[in-house]
């Protein structure tokens, strides 16, 4: 990544507080670049913006790879107050530390089925809007997704496929649906560019998340179906997941649709290519998630468990050469941790694209190991306490082996920065090595413990709701955060 040596922190919007029962664009977002700005912390790394199911909620299976969540669209800064503040006071929620995702979906939409009388599609800003062609495939989806229930592939044969005449029938047909999405979006974008832009007049980047793999009930799918390893009825065949490990042993299954890669090459990579290119516009950075994929991945049976899988092999040996023309790969990060292979490292190092190393990873759980302090770790990396997948570090203290703070505290014993707390002296660690971006959570900073963790691997309740309730708690953290920063020379 073409950045300084620096630090960061992990915060989805949904965490920050609001009158709405989730958190969203609205003036919270900017107080918190402000605390960044006054920490001298120059990075806020979100999770994927995009659009949650309503099972899960999890920012990393979507319906599309483009379109924004529009339950954070800021309902104080939409264009013409098109809500009154009656309306608006009838659904605010009392803050507390918890998303409850299904009241706020309800509440919101309640509000949202009002769009439709209110806005005037035929307005010349909507209208060049949806000029985009990616922006007008991916809304007609989302329409018809919410006109008809199910897959995609169970719904009449004539939406299966995109056409311009589906597009103008969809938009006849379902105009009130039509009408809402647009102004959604239009406004999601708007609020989001407001944000990026003042993130960045106060020297503070964003670094945003895309994950490897779409959801099979997505725009992504539907447009692109040959692209996608689909059976009979379009259905899928094998599913995505994670090979069984040391600390998943039974593997991970994450049922989201694999790539026919050969013809993605036939292509070249252009899905790919406007994929990456439409979200760097975005973000100033950009983290793939399971970039290992891209060079072998675990193929699951449909309806089978991950012991069940087999490995694949990935597009590297010609992706990389053909993407890299089109994009800059300079604002790339790979979250490359799991298997560990040669030709990752290659990839890593030819195009100069950082992976990742993460503290609580590396601390050896046998006096047989080949970790490396921290202090001997590259340049090129971006190290991380934990991220939105692991234990908080109080979690990890409290659960580890007694060979785990053995290595710990041997770790801690060659700091130059000691504290009190054992959180920030791991958070220390992790500062103090040479790697350009050092990054931990806003949990970590409040030594929160395991009632904080953001999501836990292979669940699928209760994960994505951990809040703020109030940000004044960052003050004087900010303070010692700013004096980490300074010392370590990441300010």
């Amino acid at each position: 990544m073409n950045i300084n040596k620096s630090s960061g922190l992990i915060l989805h919007p949904t965490s920050l507080p609001s009158d709405y029962g989730i958190g969203d664009f609205g003036k919270e977002s900017y107080r918190f670049i402000d605390l960044l700005c006054e920490s001298k912390t120059q990075v806020w790394q979100v999770l994927p913006l995009g659009i949650t199911d309503n099972i899960e909620y999890s920012p990393y299976s979507s319906k599309s790879s483009i379109l924004g969540n529009p339950y954070i669209v800021s309902l104080n800064k939409l264009k013409n107050n098109v809500f009154t503040g009656d309306e608006l006071s009838e659904i605010k929620i009392n803050n507390s530390d918890k998303v409850d995702y299904k009241l706020v979906y309800s509440n919101k939409n309640n509000l949202y089925k009002k769009l439709s009388e209110r806005v005037n599609i035929n307005d010349q800003e909507y209208r060049d809007y949806i000029e985009n062609d990616l922006k007008k495939q991916h809304i007609t989806f989302l329409t018809l997704s919410e006109v008809y229930e199910g897959s995609w592939n169970t719904w009449s044969k004539k939406y299966q496929n995109y056409s311009e005449s589906l597009f103008d029938e969809v938009f006849s047909k379902y105009l009130n649906t039509f009408t809402k999405n647009i102004y959604l979006q239009y406004e999601f974008d708007n609020q989001w560019q407001n944000i990026k832009s003042y993130a960045n007049s106060n020297n503070v980047k964003i670094l945003g998340d895309i994950p490897i793999y779409v959801n099979h009930n997505s725009a992504d799918v539907w447009l692109n179906q040959h692209l996608f390893d689909l059976g009979d009825n379009n259905e899928m065949s094998f599913v995505s997941g994670a090979v069984p490990d040391d600390f998943t042993v039974e593997g991970q299954v994450w049922n989201t649709a694999l790539y026919k890669w050969d013809n993605h090459k036939e292509e070249g990579y252009k899905y790919w290519i406007e994929k990456l290119d439409y979200n760097l516009k975005n973000y100033d950075y950009l983290r793939i998630d399971h970039f290992v994929g891209f060079f072998q991945f675990w193929a699951i049976p449909k309806n089978e468990p991950a012991l069940n899988g087999h490995w694949r092999s990935g597009p590297w040996k010609t992706f990389f050469d053909v993407v890299s023309k089109s994009i800059d790969f300079n604002k790339l990060l790979a979250e490359d941790l799991g298997v560990v292979l040669q030709e990752t490292a290659d990839v890593l190092s030819n195009f100069n694209i950082p992976g990742m190393k993460v503290l609580q990873q590396r601390i050896p759980n046998d006096s047989k190991h080949n970790e490396i302090h921290p202090k001997e770790w590259d340049f090129n990396i971006a190290a991380y306490t934990g991220t939105h997948d692991s234990p908080t570090i109080k979690q990890w203290l409290k659960e580890v082996d007694d060979i785990q703070i053995q290595f710990f505290n041997q770790y801690k014993a060659s700091s130059s920065l000691l504290y009190e707390s054992d959180v920030w002296n791991f958070i220390s660690l992790v500062w103090e090595s040479p790697c350009q971006l050092a990054v931990t959570t806003i949990q970590d900073l409040l030594e929160l413990g395991k009632e904080a963790r953001f999501n836990i691997p292979g669940t699928t309740e209760n994960n994505w709701v951990w809040r703020l309730e109030d940000l004044n708690v960052l003050k004087n953290i900010t303070k010692d955060l700013e004096k980490l920063n300074k010392s370590t020379d990441r300010a």
